[in-house]
């Protein structure tokens, strides 16, 4: 049984990732969960690897260690954990929409479009893959496209609080926050801010998106593969004032989905300043754009 938490992205209903409930869910996951919820994300994933290391064919802990990475900005490695998560559960609405969110914190609105299309058949009900997908939509520049999404959410949306989010977005014609979901047994819904667009550094590798084949009525259009960019790893051998920018710019991604967007954006100018590579300042640039163009 899937349990959704919420969160947002340039005005999706969230991109950070549903935690996935079990029934009877393992210590590691427990654990994982206690530190997911207390914002404790890097942790939260190492406690999600104890639980894969245990039960490797468990979908619900790739999917969970997909969410907390996607919440410190480890885009690369959320796509991967969301695709394993789809190879061992291939009907799971939840993991289609998290991998949607990922997608749209990558930049790339029309794989994600795809993915929630997919949710919605599997979950007729999962109003926020349809928000979510409208605002997708409003990124491509596509706005009846995502007005008709986000009427159509907010007329299935229950929930009033989440409901009262999308109405809020939707007056704005801005997309709203991003959902992500983690395993939670029992968590009721409640808004966390989304994932931002990819990364701070050079030199990194597109993943492809693994297609997750799945019975549909109507089917889904084949995509083309998916390539998500994000930040590289950090250097072990980069120097302390490295460092420094470097860990500004991950806090600055992690203040940015908690919708403190002041402070994401002065910790990319202080790490822009301390920041000796060249390369990396243009890509701190760039974030820096990204994060501050019109909503």
């Amino acid at each position: 049984m899937m349990k959704r938490m919420l969160s947002s992205s340039f005005g999706l209903i969230s991109v950070a990732g549903l935690l996935v409930g079990c029934s009877i869910p393992s210590r590691d996951m427990e654990r994982g969960n206690a530190l997911y919820d207390t914002n404790q994300y890097a942790s939260a994933a190492d406690a999600y690897s104890d639980a894969i290391v245990a039960d490797p064919t468990s979908s619900n802990a790739w999917n969970n260690r997909g969410a907390a990475r996607l919440r410190t900005g480890d885009i690369n490695g959320a796509v991967a954990d969301f695709n394993r998560a789809l190879e061992l559960s291939p009907r799971d609405a939840d993991i289609y929409y998290n991998r949607g969110n990922a997608l749209v914190a990558a930049g790339q609105y029309q794989d994600a479009i795809v993915d929630y299309t997919r949710a919605t058949q599997l979950d007729p009900g999962l109003a926020q893959a349809v928000f979510n997908r409208g605002s997708a939509y409003a990124k491509l520049g596509q706005r009846d496209a995502a007005r008709a999404d986000w009427a159509r959410a907010i007329a299935m949306e229950s929930d009033p609080g989440t409901k009262s989010a999308m109405q809020r977005s939707a007056s704005l014609g801005v997309p709203p926050p991003a959902i992500v979901s983690v395993v939670t047994p029992d968590v009721q819904p409640s808004f966390v801010p989304p994932a931002p667009p990819p990364g701070t550094g050079p030199g990194t590798v597109p993943i492809p998106i693994t297609p997750t084949p799945i019975p549909a009525t109507p089917p889904v259009p084949p995509a083309a593969s998916p390539q998500v960019i994000v930040v590289p790893p950090i250097e072990p051998s980069a120097s302390p004032q490295a460092l420094d920018a470097r860990a500004l710019a991950a806090r600055a991604i992690t203040r940015e989905l908690d919708g403190d967007h002041s402070g994401a954006m002065q910790d990319l100018r202080t790490a822009l300043a301390l920041e000796p590579d060249t390369a990396r300042r243009v890509e701190i640039v760039r974030l820096m754009r990204l994060l501050d163009a019109p909503r």
